[in-house]
Protein backbone atom coordinates (compact mmCIF):
# COMPACT_ATOMS: atom_id res chain seq x y z
CA UNK A 1 0.00 0.00 0.00
CA UNK A 2 2.76 2.45 0.87
CA UNK A 3 4.43 1.82 -2.49
CA UNK A 4 1.61 3.42 -4.49
CA UNK A 5 1.53 6.41 -2.14
CA UNK A 6 5.24 6.91 -2.65
CA UNK A 7 4.79 6.60 -6.41
CA UNK A 8 2.03 9.24 -6.46
CA UNK A 9 4.02 11.54 -4.17
CA UNK A 10 7.12 11.35 -6.36
CA UNK A 11 5.02 11.96 -9.48
CA UNK A 12 3.37 15.09 -8.08
CA UNK A 13 6.70 16.49 -6.94
CA UNK A 14 8.31 15.89 -10.34
CA UNK A 15 8.40 19.47 -11.68
CA UNK A 16 9.48 18.38 -15.16
CA UNK A 17 6.81 15.76 -15.82
CA UNK A 18 3.78 16.29 -13.55
CA UNK A 19 0.62 17.57 -15.28
CA UNK A 20 -2.41 16.70 -13.16
CA UNK A 21 -3.62 14.31 -10.44
CA UNK A 22 -7.26 13.38 -9.88
CA UNK A 23 -8.47 11.58 -6.74
CA UNK A 24 -12.04 10.25 -7.05
CA UNK A 25 -14.60 7.63 -6.00
CA UNK A 26 -14.57 7.85 -2.17
CA UNK A 27 -14.24 4.53 -0.37
CA UNK A 28 -17.47 3.36 1.21
CA UNK A 29 -17.74 3.81 4.95
CA UNK A 30 -15.07 6.52 5.03
CA UNK A 31 -15.82 9.93 6.50
CA UNK A 32 -14.88 12.30 3.68
CA UNK A 33 -16.56 15.53 2.62
CA UNK A 34 -15.35 15.49 -0.97
CA UNK A 35 -16.37 13.45 -4.01
CA UNK A 36 -13.25 14.43 -5.95
CA UNK A 37 -9.93 16.27 -5.48
CA UNK A 38 -7.84 17.61 -8.36
CA UNK A 39 -4.24 18.85 -8.13
CA UNK A 40 -2.28 20.57 -10.88
CA UNK A 41 0.73 22.90 -11.19
CA UNK A 42 0.14 26.59 -11.93
CA UNK A 43 2.24 29.73 -12.12
CA UNK A 44 1.28 32.55 -9.77
CA UNK A 45 3.39 35.69 -9.84
CA UNK A 46 5.99 33.73 -11.80
CA UNK A 47 6.33 31.13 -9.03
CA UNK A 48 5.30 27.49 -9.33
CA UNK A 49 2.41 26.42 -7.09
CA UNK A 50 0.28 23.35 -6.68
CA UNK A 51 -3.37 24.17 -7.15
CA UNK A 52 -5.67 21.82 -5.23
CA UNK A 53 -9.44 21.84 -5.85
CA UNK A 54 -11.84 19.96 -3.56
CA UNK A 55 -15.26 19.17 -5.04
CA UNK A 56 -18.45 18.18 -3.27
CA UNK A 57 -21.98 17.93 -4.71
CA UNK A 58 -22.56 21.69 -4.80
CA UNK A 59 -19.27 23.59 -4.94
CA UNK A 60 -15.53 23.45 -5.25
CA UNK A 61 -12.91 24.89 -2.90
CA UNK A 62 -9.57 25.76 -4.49
CA UNK A 63 -6.30 26.74 -2.80
CA UNK A 64 -2.78 27.23 -4.13
CA UNK A 65 0.34 25.97 -2.33
CA UNK A 66 3.95 27.01 -3.09
CA UNK A 67 6.00 24.07 -4.30
CA UNK A 68 8.52 24.59 -1.50
CA UNK A 69 5.77 23.94 1.08
CA UNK A 70 4.29 20.80 -0.45
CA UNK A 71 5.48 17.94 1.72
CA UNK A 72 2.57 17.91 4.17
CA UNK A 73 -0.05 18.72 1.53
CA UNK A 74 0.99 15.91 -0.79
CA UNK A 75 1.05 13.50 2.15
CA UNK A 76 -2.50 14.58 2.97
CA UNK A 77 -3.60 14.06 -0.64
CA UNK A 78 -2.22 10.54 -1.05
CA UNK A 79 -3.81 9.45 2.24
CA UNK A 80 -7.33 10.56 1.30
CA UNK A 81 -9.72 7.56 1.20
CA UNK A 82 -10.34 7.52 -2.55
CA UNK A 83 -10.49 4.37 -4.67
CA UNK A 84 -9.28 5.91 -7.93
CA UNK A 85 -6.15 8.00 -8.55
CA UNK A 86 -5.21 9.20 -12.03
CA UNK A 87 -1.86 10.96 -12.46
CA UNK A 88 -1.08 12.55 -15.82
CA UNK A 89 2.61 12.92 -16.62
CA UNK A 90 4.76 13.81 -19.56
CA UNK A 91 5.47 10.44 -21.18
CA UNK A 92 3.03 8.30 -19.19
CA UNK A 93 -0.16 8.23 -17.13
CA UNK A 94 -0.66 6.34 -13.88
CA UNK A 95 -4.03 4.80 -13.07
CA UNK A 96 -4.39 3.41 -9.55
CA UNK A 97 -7.44 1.55 -8.25
CA UNK A 98 -7.91 0.53 -4.64
CA UNK A 99 -9.93 -2.68 -4.33
CA UNK A 100 -12.58 -3.29 -1.68
CA UNK A 101 -9.97 -5.28 0.23
CA UNK A 102 -7.56 -2.35 0.16
CA UNK A 103 -5.21 -3.70 -2.50
CA UNK A 104 -3.68 -1.11 -4.85
CA UNK A 105 -3.68 -2.00 -8.56
CA UNK A 106 -1.33 0.21 -10.56
CA UNK A 107 -1.56 0.61 -14.33
CA UNK A 108 1.01 2.54 -16.37
CA UNK A 109 0.00 3.89 -19.77
CA UNK A 110 2.88 5.09 -21.89
CA UNK A 111 2.31 7.95 -24.31
CA UNK A 112 3.80 6.89 -27.61
CA UNK A 113 3.60 10.36 -29.12
CA UNK A 114 5.80 13.04 -27.70
CA UNK A 115 3.74 15.41 -25.57
CA UNK A 116 3.81 19.13 -26.15
CA UNK A 117 5.44 21.16 -23.40
CA UNK A 118 2.97 21.68 -20.58
CA UNK A 119 2.01 25.31 -20.14
CA UNK A 120 1.33 26.29 -16.55
CA UNK A 121 -0.38 29.47 -17.69
CA UNK A 122 -2.69 27.42 -19.92
CA UNK A 123 -1.99 29.57 -22.98
CA UNK A 124 -2.55 26.59 -25.28
CA UNK A 125 -6.24 27.22 -25.86
CA UNK A 126 -7.73 27.39 -29.34
CA UNK A 127 -9.97 30.22 -30.47
CA UNK A 128 -12.66 30.82 -27.88
CA UNK A 129 -16.10 32.39 -28.11
CA UNK A 130 -15.36 34.16 -24.83
CA UNK A 131 -11.82 35.59 -25.16
CA UNK A 132 -9.36 34.72 -22.41
CA UNK A 133 -7.07 37.72 -22.73
CA UNK A 134 -9.36 40.76 -22.61
CA UNK A 135 -10.85 42.38 -19.50
CA UNK A 136 -14.58 41.68 -19.44
CA UNK A 137 -16.98 42.98 -16.75
CA UNK A 138 -19.16 39.88 -16.94
CA UNK A 139 -16.27 37.42 -16.46
CA UNK A 140 -14.78 39.58 -13.72
CA UNK A 141 -18.10 39.86 -11.87
CA UNK A 142 -18.64 36.10 -11.70
CA UNK A 143 -15.05 35.51 -10.58
CA UNK A 144 -13.57 33.82 -13.65
CA UNK A 145 -11.33 36.71 -14.72
CA UNK A 146 -9.03 39.05 -12.81
CA UNK A 147 -9.22 42.83 -13.09
CA UNK A 148 -6.32 42.86 -15.54
CA UNK A 149 -8.11 40.51 -17.94
CA UNK A 150 -6.59 37.13 -17.12
CA UNK A 151 -8.58 33.97 -16.46
CA UNK A 152 -7.95 32.87 -12.87
CA UNK A 153 -5.78 29.78 -12.53
CA UNK A 154 -8.44 27.92 -10.53
CA UNK A 155 -11.15 28.70 -13.12
CA UNK A 156 -9.32 27.63 -16.29
CA UNK A 157 -11.20 24.32 -16.48
CA UNK A 158 -14.60 25.93 -15.94
CA UNK A 159 -13.80 28.65 -18.48
CA UNK A 160 -12.96 26.00 -21.09
CA UNK A 161 -16.12 24.03 -20.29
CA UNK A 162 -18.48 26.95 -20.82
CA UNK A 163 -16.74 27.93 -24.05
CA UNK A 164 -17.12 24.44 -25.47
CA UNK A 165 -20.71 24.26 -24.22
CA UNK A 166 -21.44 27.51 -26.07
CA UNK A 167 -19.89 26.16 -29.27
CA UNK A 168 -22.17 23.12 -29.22
CA UNK A 169 -25.24 25.28 -28.64
CA UNK A 170 -24.34 27.46 -31.61
CA UNK A 171 -23.68 24.40 -33.79
CA UNK A 172 -27.14 23.04 -33.00
CA UNK A 173 -29.48 25.98 -32.49
CA UNK A 174 -31.22 28.19 -35.04
CA UNK A 175 -32.32 31.53 -33.61
CA UNK A 176 -35.16 33.70 -34.88
CA UNK A 177 -34.27 37.35 -34.09
CA UNK A 178 -37.98 38.26 -34.15
CA UNK A 179 -38.95 35.79 -31.42
CA UNK A 180 -37.79 35.85 -27.79
CA UNK A 181 -35.84 32.78 -26.70
CA UNK A 182 -36.82 31.26 -23.36
CA UNK A 183 -34.09 29.25 -21.58
CA UNK A 184 -34.08 27.32 -18.30
CA UNK A 185 -30.77 26.28 -16.69
CA UNK A 186 -31.49 23.44 -14.26
CA UNK A 187 -29.34 23.06 -11.15
CA UNK A 188 -27.41 26.19 -12.11
CA UNK A 189 -25.25 26.32 -8.94
CA UNK A 190 -22.58 29.00 -9.37
CA UNK A 191 -24.27 29.84 -12.70
CA UNK A 192 -21.13 30.21 -14.81
CA UNK A 193 -22.95 28.59 -17.73
CA UNK A 194 -26.11 30.62 -17.10
CA UNK A 195 -24.23 33.91 -17.26
CA UNK A 196 -22.17 32.83 -20.26
CA UNK A 197 -25.17 31.73 -22.36
CA UNK A 198 -27.10 34.92 -21.53
CA UNK A 199 -24.09 37.12 -22.24
CA UNK A 200 -23.14 35.50 -25.53
CA UNK A 201 -26.62 35.13 -27.01
CA UNK A 202 -28.19 38.33 -25.75
CA UNK A 203 -25.33 40.79 -25.36
CA UNK A 204 -23.10 39.69 -28.24
CA UNK A 205 -25.58 38.11 -30.69
CA UNK A 206 -28.59 40.35 -29.89
CA UNK A 207 -30.94 37.39 -29.48
CA UNK A 208 -34.11 38.46 -27.55
CA UNK A 209 -33.84 36.41 -24.39
CA UNK A 210 -35.60 35.48 -21.18
CA UNK A 211 -33.56 33.15 -19.02
CA UNK A 212 -33.98 31.64 -15.56
CA UNK A 213 -31.51 29.63 -13.50
CA UNK A 214 -32.97 27.31 -10.87
CA UNK A 215 -31.28 25.69 -7.89
CA UNK A 216 -32.16 24.60 -4.36
CA UNK A 217 -29.42 26.65 -2.64
CA UNK A 218 -30.84 30.08 -1.80
CA UNK A 219 -27.52 31.65 -0.77
CA UNK A 220 -26.03 30.92 -4.20
CA UNK A 221 -29.06 32.35 -6.00
CA UNK A 222 -29.11 35.51 -3.88
CA UNK A 223 -25.50 36.21 -4.84
CA UNK A 224 -26.23 35.50 -8.53
CA UNK A 225 -29.15 37.96 -8.43
CA UNK A 226 -26.85 40.60 -6.93
CA UNK A 227 -24.36 40.03 -9.74
CA UNK A 228 -27.07 40.45 -12.38
CA UNK A 229 -27.97 43.77 -10.75
CA UNK A 230 -24.30 44.82 -10.67
CA UNK A 231 -24.06 44.15 -14.41
CA UNK A 232 -27.30 46.00 -15.14
CA UNK A 233 -28.72 43.04 -17.03
CA UNK A 234 -32.41 42.42 -17.68
CA UNK A 235 -34.16 39.21 -18.60
CA UNK A 236 -31.94 36.95 -16.45
CA UNK A 237 -33.45 35.79 -13.16
CA UNK A 238 -32.92 33.05 -10.58
CA UNK A 239 -35.46 31.00 -8.67
CA UNK A 240 -35.13 28.60 -5.77
CA UNK A 241 -36.74 25.30 -6.70
CA UNK A 242 -36.11 21.63 -7.22
CA UNK A 243 -35.90 20.69 -10.88
CA UNK A 244 -38.89 18.39 -10.80
CA UNK A 245 -41.15 21.00 -9.14
CA UNK A 246 -40.20 24.00 -11.27
CA UNK A 247 -42.87 25.53 -13.51
CA UNK A 248 -41.68 28.25 -15.92
CA UNK A 249 -43.84 31.24 -16.78
CA UNK A 250 -43.48 30.36 -20.47
CA UNK A 251 -42.52 27.00 -21.99
CA UNK A 252 -38.76 27.14 -22.64
CA UNK A 253 -37.28 26.76 -26.10
CA UNK A 254 -34.03 25.51 -24.60
CA UNK A 255 -33.19 23.56 -21.45
CA UNK A 256 -29.65 23.31 -20.06
CA UNK A 257 -27.91 21.43 -17.26
CA UNK A 258 -24.16 21.35 -16.69
CA UNK A 259 -23.14 18.42 -14.46
CA UNK A 260 -26.48 17.86 -12.79
CA UNK A 261 -25.74 14.99 -10.40
CA UNK A 262 -27.24 11.52 -10.75
CA UNK A 263 -31.05 11.67 -11.18
CA UNK A 264 -31.02 15.49 -11.51
CA UNK A 265 -30.06 14.89 -15.14
CA UNK A 266 -33.11 12.66 -15.58
CA UNK A 267 -35.31 15.26 -13.90
CA UNK A 268 -33.98 17.90 -16.30
CA UNK A 269 -34.73 15.70 -19.30
CA UNK A 270 -38.19 14.82 -17.98
CA UNK A 271 -39.11 18.46 -17.48
CA UNK A 272 -37.73 19.44 -20.88
CA UNK A 273 -39.87 16.73 -22.50
CA UNK A 274 -42.96 17.86 -20.61
CA UNK A 275 -42.35 21.44 -21.71
CA UNK A 276 -41.85 20.23 -25.29
CA UNK A 277 -38.58 22.13 -25.42
CA UNK A 278 -37.08 22.53 -28.90
CA UNK A 279 -33.48 22.05 -27.70
CA UNK A 280 -31.93 20.18 -24.76
CA UNK A 281 -28.28 20.25 -23.68
CA UNK A 282 -27.23 18.28 -20.59
CA UNK A 283 -23.79 17.22 -19.35
CA UNK A 284 -24.44 14.33 -16.92
CA UNK A 285 -22.41 13.89 -13.76
CA UNK A 286 -22.59 10.83 -11.49
CA UNK A 287 -24.89 7.89 -12.33
CA UNK A 288 -25.72 6.20 -9.02
CA UNK A 289 -29.35 5.19 -9.67
CA UNK A 290 -28.66 2.58 -12.33
CA UNK A 291 -25.42 1.54 -10.60
CA UNK A 292 -27.46 0.55 -7.53
CA UNK A 293 -29.76 -1.61 -9.67
CA UNK A 294 -26.84 -3.31 -11.41
CA UNK A 295 -25.32 -4.19 -8.03
CA UNK A 296 -28.44 -6.17 -7.12
CA UNK A 297 -28.78 -8.07 -10.40
CA UNK A 298 -26.96 -11.05 -11.80
CA UNK A 299 -24.85 -9.84 -14.71
CA UNK A 300 -25.48 -11.17 -18.23
CA UNK A 301 -23.01 -14.03 -18.69
CA UNK A 302 -20.77 -12.31 -21.27
CA UNK A 303 -20.23 -9.44 -18.82
CA UNK A 304 -19.53 -11.40 -15.61
CA UNK A 305 -15.79 -10.74 -15.75
CA UNK A 306 -16.32 -7.07 -16.58
CA UNK A 307 -18.65 -6.55 -13.61
CA UNK A 308 -16.02 -7.94 -11.23
CA UNK A 309 -13.77 -4.98 -12.00
CA UNK A 310 -14.96 -1.94 -10.02
CA UNK A 311 -13.87 0.82 -12.42
CA UNK A 312 -15.16 -1.07 -15.48
CA UNK A 313 -18.47 -1.80 -13.75
CA UNK A 314 -18.85 1.87 -12.91
CA UNK A 315 -18.08 3.02 -16.44
CA UNK A 316 -20.43 0.46 -17.93
CA UNK A 317 -23.19 1.76 -15.64
CA UNK A 318 -22.50 5.29 -16.86
CA UNK A 319 -22.63 4.16 -20.49
CA UNK A 320 -25.90 2.26 -20.02
CA UNK A 321 -27.51 5.19 -18.20
CA UNK A 322 -26.70 7.70 -20.92
CA UNK A 323 -27.63 5.27 -23.68
CA UNK A 324 -31.07 4.73 -22.13
CA UNK A 325 -31.47 8.50 -21.95
CA UNK A 326 -30.63 9.00 -25.62
CA UNK A 327 -32.97 6.19 -26.68
CA UNK A 328 -35.85 7.76 -24.74
CA UNK A 329 -35.17 11.16 -26.31
CA UNK A 330 -35.11 9.60 -29.78
CA UNK A 331 -38.38 7.76 -29.10
CA UNK A 332 -39.89 11.08 -28.02
CA UNK A 333 -39.06 12.60 -31.39
CA UNK A 334 -35.66 14.25 -30.83
CA UNK A 335 -32.53 14.05 -32.93
CA UNK A 336 -30.08 13.05 -30.23
CA UNK A 337 -26.39 12.35 -29.89
CA UNK A 338 -23.65 12.24 -27.26
CA UNK A 339 -20.47 14.25 -27.77
CA UNK A 340 -17.29 14.92 -25.82
CA UNK A 341 -17.63 18.63 -25.27
CA UNK A 342 -14.31 19.17 -23.51
CA UNK A 343 -11.08 17.29 -22.84
CA UNK A 344 -10.77 15.10 -19.74
CA UNK A 345 -7.97 17.49 -18.79
CA UNK A 346 -10.71 19.88 -17.64
CA UNK A 347 -13.30 17.42 -16.28
CA UNK A 348 -13.66 13.65 -16.09
CA UNK A 349 -17.38 14.05 -16.84
CA UNK A 350 -16.91 15.37 -20.35
CA UNK A 351 -19.91 13.93 -22.21
CA UNK A 352 -22.84 16.04 -23.34
CA UNK A 353 -26.25 14.85 -24.48
CA UNK A 354 -27.74 17.22 -27.04
CA UNK A 355 -31.22 16.83 -28.45
CA UNK A 356 -33.17 18.84 -30.99
CA UNK A 357 -36.85 18.35 -31.70
CA UNK A 358 -37.48 16.66 -35.02
CA UNK A 359 -40.48 16.75 -37.34
CA UNK A 360 -39.90 13.14 -38.34
CA UNK A 361 -41.58 10.20 -36.55
CA UNK A 362 -39.40 8.04 -34.35
CA UNK A 363 -38.09 4.76 -35.74
CA UNK A 364 -40.22 1.89 -34.30
CA UNK A 365 -37.05 -0.19 -33.92
CA UNK A 366 -35.93 2.14 -31.14
CA UNK A 367 -38.53 0.67 -28.79
CA UNK A 368 -37.33 -2.85 -29.55
CA UNK A 369 -33.74 -1.81 -28.89
CA UNK A 370 -34.73 -0.10 -25.64
CA UNK A 371 -36.73 -3.04 -24.31
CA UNK A 372 -34.02 -5.52 -25.31
CA UNK A 373 -31.42 -3.54 -23.38
CA UNK A 374 -33.71 -3.35 -20.33
CA UNK A 375 -34.41 -7.07 -20.44
CA UNK A 376 -30.73 -7.93 -20.78
CA UNK A 377 -29.71 -5.95 -17.69
CA UNK A 378 -32.98 -6.25 -15.70
CA UNK A 379 -33.08 -2.53 -14.84
CA UNK A 380 -35.55 0.35 -15.08
CA UNK A 381 -34.00 3.73 -16.00
CA UNK A 382 -35.10 6.55 -13.71
CA UNK A 383 -36.10 8.72 -16.67
CA UNK A 384 -38.67 6.09 -17.64
CA UNK A 385 -40.03 6.13 -14.10
CA UNK A 386 -40.37 9.91 -14.18
CA UNK A 387 -42.14 9.91 -17.51
CA UNK A 388 -44.65 7.25 -16.48
CA UNK A 389 -45.39 8.26 -12.87
CA UNK A 390 -44.50 11.91 -12.43
CA UNK A 391 -45.43 13.58 -15.70
CA UNK A 392 -48.55 11.64 -16.69
CA UNK A 393 -47.33 11.46 -20.27
CA UNK A 394 -48.07 8.72 -22.76
CA UNK A 395 -44.76 7.10 -23.63
CA UNK A 396 -44.04 3.87 -25.52
CA UNK A 397 -42.63 1.78 -22.65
Amino acid sequence: MDDYRQLVTESILDEQAFIKATFSNPQKGQDILWKKVVARPVLLKNKRHLQVSHFDQRKDVTKNYPFNELSSKVTELVNLPFRNIHVQMQGQDLQIQISKKGKAIVHRHKKHQKSAPWSLSHDRQKSLLLPNNQPDPFLQTIGIMTKDGKVRADRQGKFKQINEFLKLILETAVFDPTKPLNIVDCGCGNAYLTFAVYYYLHKLQNVPLEMVGIDVTKSLLDRRAEQVEELGWHGLTFQQSTIIDFEPQSPPNMVLALHACDTATDETLARALKWNSEMIFVAPCCHHHLQAQLAKQKSPSPFTAVMKQGPLKERLGDILTDNFRTLILKMMGYQTDIVEFVSTEHTGKNLLIRAKKSNHPADPKLLEEYNALKAMWQVTPYLETLLKENLNMTVPF
